[in-house]
């Protein structure tokens, strides 16, 4: 089974192509419905035997959902050269699996959607997979970067089927398809 989040604020490119992505019966997530506070670096899920958080929110039902899935695929706007804040708040929060180990062969797939033409972002891009594979290395959780889709103008971010036809989205879509499968099968492409 895999889990599916969604890392924007609203509900609009990520939301509607990680729906597109994900199966029935696969685990859908959107941090826009979520009320996770920060971490407060306290290092109680360091100390405790639970090797839980202390916060009480909504990031429990994002540690329920990755205890039952072997894959998750994120999919975050780009914003101000990075993924968003509230994914970022999300990993801030994954300081527990630090000491359990609970991610150990979890594999994370992202997906980012920016404004920018694809050469433009391709630098953004870089940083964000070197961020990435920075912490899979403590996180204990492969990672791949699967893929940019751009929007190509700002004014148009909410209307990515604008700037891809409905053939050359659904190729994508089945590419990325592919690539989680090949990798899920130890292939990587």
């Amino acid at each position: 089974m895999n889990l599916y989040i969604s890392a924007s604020n609203r509900k609009h490119n990520s939301y509607n192509l990680l729906n597109k992505l994900r199966n029935e019966n696969d685990i859908f997530i959107s941090l826009a419905d979520l009320d996770i506070k920060y971490c407060i670096g306290c290092n109680a899920c360091q100390n405790n035997e639970e090797n839980q958080c202390v916060l009480k929110d909504d990031m429990n039902k994002i540690y329920g959902a990755i205890s039952k899935c072997d894959n998750i695929i994120i999919m975050s706007p780009i914003y101000m050269n990075q993924i968003t804040g509230i994914l970022k708040n999300v990993f801030d929060r994954f300081n527990p699996y630090c000491a359990s180990e609970n991610l150990k062969e979890k594999k994370i797939y992202l997906i980012t959607v920016g404004q920018m033409s694809e050469e433009e972002q391709q630098e953004i891009c870089d940083s964000i997979d070197n961020w990435f594979k920075s912490i899979s290395e403590f996180l204990y959780f492969d990672f791949e970067y699967l893929y940019n889709f751009t929007s190509g103008d700002i004014l148009e971010i909410d209307r990515i089927e604008k700037m891809y036809n409905e053939s050359q989205l659904d190729s994508i879509i089945e590419n990325i398809k592919n690539k989680i499968n090949n990798w899920i099968r130890g292939k990587k492409y």
